[in-house]
């Protein structure tokens, strides 16, 4: 599984293989990471060196403080990172048409808008079941639904174009 990390102002890919081997941007980490009685604090040994962290959850990730540094850190999995991508049509991020694609094969279970719907930024439009579980698509910004290409039911597969905002 592949993780995007923001740890202050920077940006890291980190994979974990099945077996739990480490990948950092690509190079391989010999890293080790367990837990403690307190459920905030963790031993994390990279390479020789041993490092004593502090994790709390926060609004929009969690607070790790190393060596009496606080650092704010979103992490975000491979799949979630998908289910936010959306595509513009026109290219352009905040106007024009945008389309709302399924980044993996599904069933459509609901769908919460028709043509011609105001939607507000962060409201439901689509649910696709996937494997088991069930996928919100939110509007990424306020806009009209111009076009729904899918009903309750339906079958799609990845990149479908679920609907279109403008």
């Amino acid at each position: 599984m592949k993780y995007n990390v923001r740890a202050g102002e920077s940006d890291f890919e980190i994979q974990v293989d099945r077996k739990g081997a480490i990948r950092l941007a690509g190079e391989p980490l010999d890293a080790d990471l367990q837990s403690s009685a307190d459920p905030t604090l963790y031993s994390l040994i990279i390479g020789h060196r041993s490092y004593e962290l502090r994790i709390e959850p926060c609004e929009g990730g969690y607070r790790v403080r190393i060596h009496g540094v606080t650092y704010d850190v979103a992490v975000e999995d491979e799949r979630a990172h998908l289910l936010a991508g959306v595509k513009s049509l026109s290219g352009g991020g905040d106007s024009g048409e945008m389309a709302i694609k399924s980044p993996m094969p599904g069933v459509v279970i609901d769908v919460a808008v028709k043509v011609g719907d105001l939607v507000e930024a962060g409201q439901t439009l689509v649910v696709v079941e996937s494997m088991k579980m069930h996928n919100e698509f939110k509007a990424p910004r306020m806009g009209t639904v111009r076009s729904v290409r899918v009903e309750r039911g339906a079958k799609v597969a990845q990149n479908t174009i679920l609907l279109s905002l403008g």
